[in-house]
């Protein structure tokens, strides 16, 4: 299973995006969102961590990464 967190635009180059996430930088295309406006500040969502699949809105992506806050501090098993 692959859980997607969102990356967030820090500067366009044509059809790629240098973006961040958790202090990572990553060069990713934005081939697959051709139709869109892509800009500085806006949440992607990323496939196999090098290709933009969706652009959401920054409400959602935070409250995604509140949620991966919240699950990395649960003391989750399995019995």
């Amino acid at each position: 299973m692959c859980i997607a967190i969102p990356v967030q635009v820090l500067e366009v180059h044509g059809m790629n995006a240098r973006v961040a996430r958790h202090g990572e930088q990553l060069e990713v295309s934005l081939l697959l969102l051709a139709d869109e406006q892509i800009a500085p500040g806006d949440y992607l969502i990323l496939q196999a961590g090098a290709w933009a699949v969706e652009k959401i809105a920054p409400e959602e992506a935070l409250e995604i990464y509140r949620l991966f806050e919240e699950f990395a501090g649960a003391n989750c098993s399995i019995d």
